[in-house]
């Protein structure tokens, strides 16, 4: 009866598991100034998600900052920072604003997924891009990408927050 328990509790343990995936990919950290200012750009949003891409840029924001970055986001496009769907920022708008604000580095990304899965147990699930562009050069410093499903039981939130939470400390790693 025992072994059958452990059996039992084993089994669940590794469904339980099995239902969360996540992948990070990232481009080696690149030294830059941790005290320059970092402007975040609205995030692109491929998805069918209304602000999605606004959601991730407050999300970037507020937890770059936690990381003891100095960050902007007044690079607003729009209303109450918000793209309309596919819209992506004009780059050369971007690296114009960061520079009038002072900014050396700009933070932007994209989303290609932030939903629940459609049948019974909806799982939630994220995909989510950020690149580290030099305001000096316009070019990408450093980038990387994020995927993450998660069980019936969490959010697309509590996901997205720890896809970008996890781009983050590669950044600074």
């Amino acid at each position: 009866m025992a072994l059958i328990k452990r059996i039992s509790c084993i089994t669940i343990c590794i469904t339980l598991s099995g239902c969360a995936d996540s992948t990070l990919h990232a481009s080696r950290a690149v030294p830059f100034a941790r005290t320059a200012a970092v402007a975040v750009a609205p995030f692109a949003n491929y998805t069918t998600t209304p602000g999605a891409g606004s959601r991730a840029a407050s999300m970037a924001a507020s937890l770059l900052q936690a990381h003891g970055l100095k960050t902007a986001s007044a690079m607003a496009v729009g209303r109450r920072n918000r793209l309309p769907l596919g819209l992506e920022p004009n780059p050369a708008t971007l690296l114009r604003k960061a520079r009038a604000m002072g900014a050396r580095y700009i933070v932007e990304g994209a989303v290609q997924e932030w939903r629940y899965t459609i049948g019974l147990d909806g799982q939630p699930a994220v995909a989510v891009t950020m690149n580290l562009v030099s305001v000096r050069s316009g070019r990408i410093i450093w980038t990387a990408t994020a995927s993450r499903s998660g069980s019936p039981r969490e959010s697309v939130g509590v996901l997205a927050e720890n896809a970008l939470n996890a781009m983050v400390q590669r950044l600074l790693s």
